[in-house]
């Protein structure tokens, strides 16, 4: 199974992390075709495209720039009418219709512990779907299969924000000669920094790849988070700017004066642990879980001994602890037991797999009642 080593390789993580990330392009020239093919295939696109049913609203055609249809919404026929003019076919959250990338997805959110999005985008020959443009998070493009030829321009907006997409136009007027260009050809990977302009293109080979966007969380949403936390506390952030602060003299004073006491009170009492906890909950509460066969987990539970040997199905999950409780967060769920169960829960937690008989801290009957419920609430499965 792919994770991310595996799409680095032969580069380590530590040398991508120090030399690559946010900072500059990487690309990955392998002589493996092959290399992704268990992720996904030419074959496969139809049975994709047709999991989507009449709402193809994920599934787009573009070519620079342009949509097939006014409205952007095509149907299936439509799709292979677009491909054959040139249109290149973005199909969009792929990893919620196949199960090869919603693992890796998975895989990739543990690691990063960061929202991933993964699109699929099949381009015919000698086509175009989109202008030189720059993201704003994160990518890696995985080339499934065929070849693409990119140009990469420099970076004019480091780290760019949302907010900077409204310069895409002029910047893209601005251009002049790229400072790479190459041909990314099956089995290939290439990182780009958010804030990178680049222009891709097809000539005598189709292209099929997966872009993998990472969208990271920034500083200033942990601040954010942080303001808004003492905000609840401290009724000073929820008061009113001063009457006239955009033009009266004194008021701007007394603005400036305000404004720095604030950033103290924030530097003093904020408490990054707790900021922290709320990101993980609106991360984890947007997380899905894993489509790995639950269904037969729930009806096999009655079938449990202490020898059953079962483990954490796959996901991030984090140890919370109040004054009379500790549980587990995960994607889109909180378990809680009490304080007598500490022991067993940091062993779940720190196990890959085990016996339900290694529990500690508890009694038989209760080992098997609290694996049940974990099994019930989608956190533990049988081997």
């Amino acid at each position: 199974m792919f994770d991310f080593e595996k799409i680095l390789n032969p580069i380590d993580t530590k040398t991508f992390f120090s030399e690559y990330w946010e900072k500059r392009p990487c690309l990955i020239s392998r002589t493996e075709p092959d290399y992704y093919s268990h992720l996904l295939s030419l074959k496969d696109i139809d049975s994709i495209i047709r999991s989507y049913g009449s709402n193809l609203s994920d599934v787009e055609v573009i070519k620079e720039n342009s949509y097939f249809t006014p409205n952007g919404v095509v149907n299936a026929q439509q799709l292979y009418q677009a491909y054959s003019q040139g249109y290149t076919l973005r199909v969009r959250k792929i990893s919620e219709r196949w199960q090869p990338i919603s693992d890796l997805r998975t895989k990739l959110q543990v690691f990063f512990n960061h929202p991933v999005l993964i699109n699929l985008y099949m381009s015919p020959k000698n086509s175009q779907g989109f202008q030189a443009h720059f993201d704003t998070h994160e990518v890696f493009i995985v080339q499934v299969e065929g070849s693409k030829n990119w140009r990469i321009y420099d970076s004019p907006i480091t780290l760019p924000l949302i907010s900077d997409l409204k310069y895409q136009e002029k910047l893209r007027n601005q251009l002049t000669s790229p400072v790479t260009a190459f041909t990314l050809n099956a089995g290939d990977l290439l990182y780009i920094p958010r804030g990178y302009i680049h222009e891709v293109f097809t000539s005598d080979s189709f292209s099929t790849h997966l872009t993998v966007a990472i969208h990271t969380y920034k500083w200033f949403d942990l601040l954010n988070i942080a303001v808004n936390l003492i905000a609840q506390k401290d009724v000073r952030f929820r008061e009113s700017l001063p009457i006239g602060f955009l033009e009266q003299g004194e008021a701007k004073v007394s603005l400036q004066e305000q404004f720095q006491e604030l950033l103290q009170i924030l530097a003093d009492k904020s408490q990054v642990e707790f900021a922290v906890e709320e990101l993980a909950q609106l991360f984890l509460g947007e997380t899905p879980p894993p489509a790995d066969g639950q269904f037969y987990q729930l009806e096999n539970i009655d079938k449990l001994t202490l020898e059953t040997i079962v483990k954490k199905r796959a996901g991030i999950y984090r140890f919370i602890q109040t004054i009379t409780h500790v549980g587990i967060q995960f994607a889109g769920n909180t378990v809680k037991e009490s304080n007598r169960s500490e022991r067993a829960i940091r062993f779940i937690l720190d196990s890959e797999e085990f016996a339900i008989k290694d529990i500690p801290g508890l009694v038989d009957n209760s080992k098997l009642n609290l694996v049940r419920r974990l099994i019930q609430e989608g956190i533990l499965s049988t081997i």
